[in-house]
């Protein structure tokens, strides 16, 4: 069966990496044999992988981007930690007025005491997520929007 070179110029990155069937393997040696030019283009698809060349202006641009998308993640990440500490210190506070405290018969008080040191280190969480946020901020030279 005669392939057409395009079908064949398709193929060779999977002939390549030796990840298509045998009977793609056997169609596209075949057609190796009789056309140099699709040759030349296996040729120029392993000096493509094996010497891979990439301009500084893409370098520096790949490592603008990382650089850029490292900051946010850590912006975001300390804006989201506030947001959360907040909500539950938030949280903490209503549902120990909600619960409420009550007396037993036997004169014993019974509160749900522990939701108010809980809610003090989330209070704690949140300033420290603050102070981190804006450090964050100044150093990366952020805008608030």
């Amino acid at each position: 069966m005669r392939l057409s070179c395009e079908v064949i110029r398709d193929l060779l990155p999977l002939y390549y990496d030796k990840v298509c069937s045998k009977e793609s393997s056997s169609l596209i040696e075949e057609h190796l044999a009789e056309c140099p030019q699709c040759v030349d283009e296996l040729q120029k698809l392993k000096m493509d992988f094996e010497n891979p060349t990439i301009s500084d202006g893409k370098m520096r641009l790949m490592e603008n981007i990382s650089a850029k998308w490292k900051k946010d993640k850590r912006v975001s990440f300390t804006k989201g930690s506030m947001l959360v500490s907040a909500l539950a210190a938030v949280i903490c506070f209503i549902a120990y007025n909600v619960i409420g405290a009550k007396v037993l018969p036997d004169g014993t008080l019974v509160e749900p005491f522990a939701l108010i040191p809980i809610g003090y280190i989330f209070i704690l969480v949140f300033i420290i997520s603050l102070i981190c946020n804006f450090v964050l901020l100044k150093k990366y030279k952020i805008k608030i929007k």
